[in-house]
């Protein structure tokens, strides 16, 4: 074997720095999905009763900040309609450092999957009067994806907490005949965008005796995708909020 000429020093490596697991913490990152209405867009605005994650920025993607208008009045919130505008926002929080939010929230992924196809079609049509903006071509979804792809990336890799939200899709197995629960999302990207998240959770109601309570699903189980990379939060977490799953992760992180 060769030995090197030079030895590494500093604990850098390719101009990299050299870190342990518990150097390398970056900030919570989480998806939440479930069915309509269910309560994703009000468990991510929970984020303002959480000090360390003020001030809170929603993405409003869907337009459903109704049900936080009395319940979390100091979040901010932009309401997105122009896929484009998603890098302006990113380049413009990437490059400052005051911009003063302490969490980003994008509500929510679904949505923003058809805003990107949008673009995309609006732009054929610019070229091509011709093309039928409701009918994709392969190439056209492909580009969709990338474009998901890119944008989920970025937004997890600000140096801030990000929650992303996202409907669910039922997916039946004709083999076995077993329902699939996983984030609403096109193609390639229902598998392959909660790999992209430490903490992954499916909310949903449960109702006895005429009482409704939430769950969030944090590990998975038969016939649903959920995971916590942190192993700190329960398998299933009654009612929910954002001030629990932030402190228990907290905790975890601070052993």
């Amino acid at each position: 074997m060769n030995e090197l000429s030079e030895p590494i020093t500093g604990r850098m490596l390719g101009g990299l720095p050299v870190v342990s697991p518990k150097e390398y913490r970056r900030p919570l990152n989480l998806l939440i999905y479930g069915e309509a209405g269910v309560g994703k867009t009000v468990l991510a605005a929970s984020s303002d009763d959480v000090p360390e994650l003020r001030k809170v920025l929603i993405l409003d993607v869907e337009g459903g900040t109704m049900s936080i208008d009395h319940r979390y009045p100091d979040v901010s919130v932009i309401r997105l309609t122009d896929f484009l505008k998603s890098d302006d926002i990113y380049d413009e929080l990437w490059r400052s450092q005051n911009h003063g939010y302490g969490c980003i929230v994008l509500d929510s992924l679904s949505e923003m999957q058809k805003l990107s196809m949008t673009s995309i079609m609006e732009g054929e049509l610019y070229r091509n009067p011709e093309v039928d903006p409701d009918v994709p071509s392969m190439r056209n979804w492909g580009k969709n994806i990338n474009q998901i792809r890119r944008l989920v990336r970025r937004f997890r890799d600000l140096p801030i907490p990000t929650i992303f939200t996202a409907l669910v899709n039922e997916e039946k197995d004709e083999r076995t005949g077993r329902l699939l629960r996983k984030p609403a999302l096109s193609g390639r990207l229902a598998s392959e965008v909660p790999g992209f998240f430490d903490i992954v959770g499916y909310l949903y109601i449960k109702e006895s005796q005429g009482q409704q309570t939430r769950f969030l699903l944090t590990s998975g189980a038969e016939g649903v995708v959920a995971k916590d990379r942190s192993e700190q939060l329960p398998p299933i977490l009654e009612s929910p909020t954002m001030r629990t799953i932030f402190e228990l992760v907290a905790k975890g992180n601070t052993s």
